[in-house]
Formats: structure tokens, sequence, C-alpha cells
């Protein structure tokens, strides 16, 4: 299980992960399901930048 907190992907209409999507529109294919790789999957790229922007935020408030 991932921890909370991650920073988890994106809308994906490919949907190769064979997941049911409430819907078929490519904005609103994401499903919050353990399967559903495609749309939930942790990746360092997307959380590194998170963990930029936040760091930057943190060091700007201690000023």
């Amino acid at each position: 299980m991932p921890v909370p907190g991650f920073l988890v992907g994106e809308p994906n209409p490919g949907r190769q992960d064979g997941v049911s999507y409430p819907s078929n529109l490519p904005d609103e294919s994401y499903a919050d399901v353990e399967g559903s790789y495609a749309s939930n999957e942790i990746a360092i790229n997307w959380s590194a930048a998170l963990v930029a922007l936040a760091s930057s935020l943190d060091a700007l408030m201690a000023k």
C-alpha cells in the first residue's frame, strides 16, 4: 500500500490497466483503486517536483 501523501499519476485515457473508469471522457479517466496503475502509479519524477516546491515554500516561510 502506498504511503499517504505521495503524488500519483493523472487521468489516463489509454486505460492500459483494464480497470473500469467512471467516465469515457479523457480528463475523467481516473479511478482511486489499487489495480489502477495507469492513473495511480507513484513515480519519482512527479513526487520530486512536489518535494522541491514544498522545500522552497518551507525555506521562504522560515525567513
